[in-house]
Parts: structure tokens; sequence; C-alpha cells
């Protein structure tokens, strides 16, 4: 049989003990979420630098002649334009800020591939933002 003739001062410190273990737990739940958003912040935070010089190279067609463009502050490398798979222009090294014309072409669109300071290898459809090849996008 089951004795329920509990004092009130054990009924109070068995609530109290229950509701110390329920703070607890919400607490680590909420410091979890915490933290996991912040990883991810972070993450996304680490992939926008990675990119920013990045965002900045560009290739264009305009009146028949292929433009590239390195707008950032660093320089690129291995630098090839294309359209489909014939090459329009080729690049060893392109310093920051520089550009160049290529070619004429009558394609409308170019796909342009270079290499960053850092040795990761970029790729940027028409229209599209840079992809990093030979790998997925970290987020």
């Amino acid at each position: 049989m089951l004795n329920l003739e509990l004092e009130v001062g054990d009924w109070a410190t068995w609530v109290g003990s229950i509701g110390t273990i329920g703070a607890f737990a919400v607490a680590f739940i909420q410091i979890h979420r915490e933290r996991s958003h912040r990883q991810a912040r972070e993450l996304r935070e680490a992939w926008t630098r990675r990119r920013e010089h990045v965002d900045r190279v560009s290739a264009w067609i305009a009146d028949g002649t292929v433009h590239v463009n390195n707008g950032s502050g660093h320089p690129i490398a291995h630098v090839r334009v294309h359209d489909g798979d014939t090459a329009i222009g080729t690049w060893e090294h392109l310093p920051p800020g520089l550009h160049r014309d290529s070619a004429e072409s009558d394609s409308g669109a170019v796909h342009l591939e270079f290499t960053d300071v850092r040795g990761d290898r970029w790729s940027r459809m028409p229209g599209a933002e840079p992809a990093l090849v030979g790998g997925p996008d970290p987020i």
C-alpha cells in the first residue's frame, strides 16, 4: 500500500527539488540552443570573409569583347574564361584592380574560373555567386 502521509515540509522539499531539476534542464537546453546559433553565425561570417574579395572578380561580354575585372584587393591566378568547352582567354596572374580585355566572342555568357590568394579554386557562372571548385559551399 502506498503511504501518502508525508508531512507538509516533506512535500515542499520534493516540489522544490523537482523545480530545481526542471530549471537546470531548461537552462541546459537554452545554453545548447545559443551555442548552436553562435556556431552557425560564426560559420556564416567566416564564409563571408572567405568570399569577400572573390565576389569582386567578374567577367562579361560587351560589344563582342570579353572583359575580366579583378576589383578585389588581392591578386588572382590561373584565370580562365570560357564559353562551354572553348577557352576565350587565360591569364597566369591578374593583379588587384586590373581590368583585362580578351578576344572577341559571340557567345552570350562566359564562365570564369580562377584561384584566389588562399589557393582555393573558384568558378563563377553568369548571374550566379562564386562557387568553390572541388567541394561544397560550407553554408
